[in-house]
């Protein structure tokens, strides 16, 4: 199973307005999944949801000053990273697909408590920053980001 038909099939197919009201367009989106852009996707699923409007602006995506971030906890070392976070200007609303589970996990971070624990200078540049966790399997447990976890997609939305 892949992370686009995870989000497909949890997420977009049920609470994205065009997909939620078609039925073709839902069997094609769990049909073929990788087609589709899902994290543009999630977002639209978010504001659809939340009281909020979906915008995209340069470090926001919803009207509340809010970031929707899709990512994935690694096969091999259990670690899920949220990079590019250095110009983000509010609440993170995170979409967790962990390959282990073959499921999504949900995290609301606002600004003031992701900003002391992001990491800083990574990669070839200075300025990039990132959040950074490893998952434990036996607890399903994200360590110190377990107390942003959120239960569902609705939660999230609303958070």
């Amino acid at each position: 199973m892949s992370k686009s038909l995870v989000l497909m099939r949890d997420v977009i197919s049920i609470y994205h307005p065009e997909f939620r009201i078609s039925k073709d367009l839902r069997a094609y989106g769990i049909k073929n999944p990788d087609i589709f852009n899902t994290e543009r996707l999630i977002e639209e699923s978010l504001a659809a949801v939340g009281p909020y409007e979906f915008v995209d602006e340069s470090g926001y995506d919803f009207t509340d000053y809010s970031d929707s971030k899709t990512t994935t906890v690694a096969e091999y070392d259990n670690v899920m990273a949220i990079g590019s976070v250095e110009s983000k200007i509010g609440a993170l609303r995170i979409t967790i697909y962990n390959p282990h589970k073959q499921a999504l996990d949900y995290m609301y971070m606002p600004y003031r408590d992701w900003q002391r624990l992001k990491e800083c200078s990574y990669g070839k540049s200075e300025h990039k920053e990132r959040l950074r966790v490893r998952w434990n399997a036996r607890n399903d447990h994200y360590n110190s980001f377990e107390n942003f976890r959120v239960k569902s997609f609705e939660d999230l939305a609303r958070a």
